[in-house]
């Protein structure tokens, strides 16, 4: 789970969760709603950060990842030494909105119900530019691929990623080459156009567990703003708590132990995922 206000950048897609059944479901899950207290979660003293690693960007090479893997979650308090490029924090949703046309439509999450819907980017900048007591909701923006626009050119991920990304490495690259649609039209789609996002969060929002696709490990950028994220560990015991809760379709609790951890600006974090 993770909560927070930013603009960050990383390669991440959350998943989607379907009801089977309604047994034993009240109605306000069956609405949605969120059956447990956010901001008590935020506040809480229950939650430990001790399984995050931190370290200095020029440790991260490729043979650290080749001796241990991705198993914890590894924090660089500064990008130095990661290789990465990244726009100016002043950088705005509107400039956004400016690199990848205003036209361009985006998945948008509702908090309350962790449904999707669309806006283009002319809509969701207004949103997002609207004073907070004038928003009838809160929305999210968690999956705005941006790989083939002209951001792509402001944003260099950390050289270690390009060392083990198996889109690169290892997908026929006459494929890619071939890749001209900025969007992730599944039709036109000639790779996994997974590489670059760009995550756009207003104050309080909020985006339930997942597993991103295909058990992949994460990296994050907080480019403004902060993000507070719960973890849990992947063994096979949590893994099948969270096969029933996706099956249930409820917002509830249901994990006994969490990681909380807080990110700031300019922190660069890395998440292993059960791959």
């Amino acid at each position: 789970g993770e909560r927070g206000e930013a603009v960050t950048r990383r390669k991440h897609r959350a998943g989607t969760r379907r009801r089977y059944h309604d047994d034993g479901i009240s109605d306000e899950e069956i609405d949605g709603r969120r059956m447990f207290d956010l901001e008590e979660k935020v506040i809480s003293q229950r939650f430990s950060s001790d399984r995050v690693v931190r370290m200095e960007g020029r440790e991260l090479t490729y043979e650290f990842v080749q001796r241990g893997g991705l198993r914890d979650p590894i924090l660089f308090e500064k990008p130095d030494g990661l290789g990465i490029r990244m726009p100016d924090p002043d950088f705005t949703v509107n400039d956004v909105k400016m690199f990848v046309g205003s036209r361009r439509m985006i998945d948008v999450m509702d908090v309350s119900t962790q449904k999707g819907t669309e806006m283009s980017m002319a809509q969701w900048t207004r949103y997002y530019e609207t004073p907070p007591s004038q928003r009838e909701k809160l929305y999210n923006v968690i999956s705005l691929e941006f790989s083939h626009t002209k951001l792509e050119n402001l944003v260099k991920r950390p050289s270690t990623v390009d060392l083990i990304d198996w889109v690169d490495n290892m997908w026929p690259r006459h494929l890619k080459e071939r890749q001209r649609d900025s969007t992730n039209c599944i039709n036109d789609m000639q790779y996994p156009k997974v590489q670059k996002y760009c995550l756009m969060s207003v104050e309080g929002c909020y985006t339930d567990f997942h597993i991103d696709f295909g058990g992949t490990s994460v990296w994050y950028h907080i480019l403004r703003g902060s993000k507070v994220f719960w973890l849990i560990p992947p063994t096979p015991q949590n893994l099948e708590l969270y096969e029933n809760w996706v099956l249930s379709g409820k917002q509830g609790d249901n994990t006994p132990y969490l990681w909380r951890h807080v990110l700031l600006q300019s922190d660069v974090v890395f998440e292993s995922n059960p791959g």
